[in-house]
């Protein structure tokens, strides 16, 4: 699915000049022709709190029941003005186009340059005639001078806009959580079960992985059914806990196992990058961390954004209850912190991910490729 979403009217020259910008700059977007498909309610609440707009100031006056229904008149309140457009779509104005990076209403149409993950689109001629310079186009001879390594096409400076959370997700935290033993009484699977409470108490969502029968990496093909629930829960969620036991002052066989079976890239897709990542490991001492360290290694090689904090529950034989329940105490105490922390860089980050992980690299490599399909078409 696209990660652009353009609420269209094919009719309007402003919103055909915005999805052509869109596509040009190398994104087929999810079209909603929202006079055929209106939003619902909520949907118009979320788009207008992304914009950070009133309903009064997304009011289409032109070729509408604007003045018919006396809409410039102040006692209607918001609400009433949602019931008027969801009655009357038309009243909607547009296009509004919502990507990773915000939300527009997008008049004129090169306002969507503001919020697409690329917006190096090149010269661009509106239907009018006009011509619409691509973003930093005026600085680019200069950055060739003073950086002659640099390919300034594929080149982006900072913009501190595109990190603010656009349009947020309202649904759950999706927490996956990876365990690494197969001890009847393993206490990481003990502390993850813990930590899995306290996730949810704080409103997550978590499925924890099952990874008895789960073959080893290579030992079968990827559609073995352990595999592609691994990987189908991997692509489900947006933050991870991973919690090994410390053995021979390394994380367990098992643990590694499961982490080896996801894969760095599906096609285009890398279905780890830019997800949230918690690390704990149980025993191998109260100043040992091995474990823990390994985790982190691992997680920065999937591109997971890995929270700062960690916890390592030492001698976890003493830490927990006949029933299962850890036991108060700092390691205890640790965790909580540790989900907490995990928790809000996921809530933090979610949204924006796309762009925290858009690397000038990759750019640059997929602007090659597309400069070599153009020779091969021409």
């Amino acid at each position: 699915m696209s990660c652009v979403t353009i609420y269209h009217n094919p009719n309007c020259g402003t919103s055909r000049n915005t999805l052509a910008m869109i596509r040009q700059s190398g994104v087929e977007p999810n079209i909603v022709e929202y006079l055929q498909n209106p939003p619902s309610r909520a949907e118009l609440k979320a788009l207008l709190q992304g914009m950070g707009k009133t309903v009064r100031e997304v009011l289409r006056q032109k070729g509408t029941p604007y003045e018919a229904l006396d809409l410039d008149n102040p006692q209607w309140t918001d609400e009433q003005l949602l019931d008027f457009v969801e009655q009357h779509p038309i009243l909607l104005n547009r296009p509004i186009v919502v990507t990773p990076l915000g939300v527009r209403l997008c008049r004129p149409s090169e306002a969507v340059l503001d919020i697409l993950p690329n917006a190096q689109i090149g010269p661009f001629t509106k239907e009018d005639g006009e011509l619409v310079e691509a973003r930093q186009a005026a600085s680019a001879a200069q950055l060739g001078t003073d950086f002659p390594a640099l390919a300034t096409e594929s080149f982006q400076t900072i913009d501190p806009n595109q990190l603010k959370t656009p349009l947020r997700s309202s649904h759950a935290p999706r927490i996956l959580m990876l365990y690494g033993s197969l001890r009847e009484r393993s206490y990481s699977k003990l502390l993850t079960l813990e930590a899995a409470k306290l996730l949810e108490a704080m409103g997550a969502e978590v499925r924890i992985f099952n990874h008895e029968g789960l073959p080893q990496p290579d030992a079968a093909p990827t559609e073995h059914p352990k595999v592609k629930e691994l990987r189908d829960l991997v692509r489900w969620c947006e933050g991870m806990v991973w919690t090994s036991p410390e053995r021979h002052g390394a994380m367990t066989g098992i643990m590694k196992s499961q982490i080896d079976w996801i894969p760095l890239s599906e096609g285009a897709i890398r279905p780890t990058q830019g997800k949230t990542l918690a690390v704990m490991q149980v025993c191998g001492g109260s100043q040992s961390f091995n474990a823990v360290n390994q985790l982190r290694v691992l997680g920065r090689w999937m591109r997971l954004l890995t929270i700062p904090n960690q916890s390592s529950v030492a001698k976890a034989y003493e830490e927990f209850e006949e029933n299962g329940r850890m036991k108060p105490s700092s390691f205890y105490d640790r965790v909580v912190d540790v989900m907490e922390e995990l928790m809000k860089f996921t809530l933090l980050t979610r949204d924006i991910a796309p762009y925290l992980v858009d690397r000038y690299s990759e750019r640059k490599e997929d602007m090659a490729k597309k400069h070599a399909q153009t020779l091969t078409r021409l």
